[in-house]
């Protein structure tokens, strides 16, 4: 009891409360920038820590963390520009109600399902940090393998009405994943000499290029086209009414952004990715998602913001960072002397406390500071394509470069700019192409490392009951695709036949 009053102390001094504050809405904006991450944030906000007791520092970089994944939907929704890898998800359904002049219900829904994903998974954190991080550990190579394949299929044929497209562009995705060093021989592959794709394609411009240059692509062509009137601003209220029925949605989407940040190495934008189509695959209007569909904004959103305290868990129970974003906060832990693990939950449970407290406030203040900005921001939904056009394109560009500070990401940035937009043109799910991006290394490693191990073989891939399950339900859904591709060739071929009689 001693130490809850302690950690209720701390959280509600005056001077922790402002900094969350200040924080959380730092968060929010550095997310709305393209090209500026979590990770980027976290990193450079650490060395000011240094200088506040253990207490301060993290309510700090928590509330930034949790601020910024919420940050990168409201670009997203209203210019169709992801601010964040995660939110690329979101740009599918939320940009285009914004077109139809629902950006403030679109932004409504998105604060809404984002907040409540946070609270439940931080609830989640709170009551089942050492139980569920012990599902991590049973994971290995072929697991982590299984899943990313899982993933990928599970993109590709939700995300396009034509197999044979969705496959070409999840390997176009695949293939631009092994520009770079070899992950397991140190040897540069597809670098035709250049020093610099030694590093292989970063996630973060290549993500900007592929759905926002891409977009920008897009709006050239219609440079002129007015923004309907009702995109001005709508209101929060109008997402309201749709809570009850987005309930089961957000709820089923939260649990499935906790579980997946559980998992080391996967994070909010694999949690997205997979909560949308798993929300697809049920929804009884499946033809309104990627054409606005409240829907899709829920459940990539809340899954988004669950994914926070999922990734939290084993960071706490074993010290195992679930992303990059929590791996610079292991680093914050140690700077000041901490060592994760079970025995922070004995040695250190006051700071426990407020690393929980603070994540569901944090989350709290996504609601009130979302409430406070939205009506302001939304504003640029009502700006004419020909003044939106530069300042995108700008902010697309340079924002990669600046953050790394090297102007091969300037061209990285517009090069996937391209890609994205001949992807749009042709029918090619962009979706697809930035989800064999993300996992393909991922699936790369853990596949090889897994064939590596003594007496490995393909046999062990569904051998093994977690992996094999996943294998499974790959093979259901790629059965499914092709019996949705005959159905289609059918119902196309019987008006056929019947005009030629």
């Amino acid at each position: 009891m001693d130490t809850l009053l302690s950690s209720f102390s701390v959280l509600g001094d005056p001077q922790n409360m402002a900094l969350m504050v200040i924080a959380v809405m730092a968060g929010i904006i550095v997310g709305a920038i393209p090209g500026l991450t979590p990770a980027i944030a976290i990193g450079v906000l650490i060395p000011f820590t240094f200088s506040f007791n253990t207490d301060t520092a993290f309510v700090l970089l928590l509330g930034i963390y949790v601020g910024s994944m919420y940050g990168g939907s409201v670009p997203a929704i209203l210019m169709g520009l992801p601010g964040t890898p995660s939110a690329a998800v979101t740009t599918a359904d939320g940009f285009p109600l914004t077109r139809q002049g629902r950006a403030g219900e679109a932004l409504g829904v998105s604060i809404l399902s984002g907040t409540i994903g946070g609270v439940i998974s931080c609830v989640l954190l709170v009551f089942l940090s050492r139980e569920l991080a012990q599902v991590a550990l049973r994971f290995g190579g072929p697991e982590y393998f299984s899943l990313c394949l899982f993933a990928t299929t599970v993109v590709f044929v939700f995300s396009s009405p034509s197999l044979a497209r969705g496959i070409i562009a999840a390997c176009l995705g695949l293939l631009l994943s092994t520009i770079g060093i070899d992950p397991i021989t140190p040897f540069p592959r597809f670098t035709f000499g250049m020093s610099e794709l030694m590093i292989g394609v970063p996630l973060v411009p290549a993500t900007i290029g592929l759905f926002c240059v891409a977009e920008v692509f897009r709006m050239i062509e219609s440079p002129g086209e007015t923004p309907p009137e009702q995109s001005r601003f709508s209101g929060m209220r109008t997402a309201f009414p749709l809570l009850p029925s987005l309930a089961p949605t957000i709820f089923r989407s939260s649990i499935i952004g906790t579980l997946v940040g559980v998992l080391p190495g996967t994070g909010a934008t694999v949690a997205s990715y997979l909560s949308y189509n798993a929300q697809r695959s049920l929804s009884k209007e499946r033809e309104r998602f990627g054409n606005g569909s409240e829907e899709g904004v829920a459940a990539s959103e809340s899954a988004n913001n669950a994914s926070t305290g999922g990734t939290m868990i084993p960071l706490l129970a074993l010290g195992i960072p679930g992303d990059i974003n929590t791996l610079l906060l292991l680093g914050a832990m140690f700077v000041h002397g901490l060592i994760p693990g079970p025995g922070l939950f004995t040695d250190h449970a006051d700071l426990v406390y407020v690393i929980f407290g603070t994540m569901i406030l944090s989350n709290l203040l996504i609601f009130v500071l979302g409430m406070m900005f939205t009506r302001w921001v939304a504003a640029i939904a009502a700006i004419r394509k020909r003044y939106l056009i530069p300042v995108i394109l700008i902010i697309s560009i340079t924002g990669p470069a600046i953050s790394y500070g090297h102007v091969y990401y300037f061209w990285l940035t517009i090069i996937f700019g391209i890609i994205g937009y001949l992807c749009q043109r042709g029918g090619f799910p962009v979706l697809a192409v930035a989800m064999g991006l993300i996992l393909g290394p991922i699936m790369e490693t853990n596949f090889r490392s897994s064939l590596m191990l003594p007496g490995a073989d393909l046999g062990m891939f569904f051998s093994r009951p977690i992996s094999g399950g996943f294998l499974v339900l790959t093979l259901a859904i790629l059965a499914y695709a092709v019996w949705r591709e005959v159905k289609l060739f059918r119902q196309t071929r019987t008006p056929a036949s019947a005009e030629s009689t």
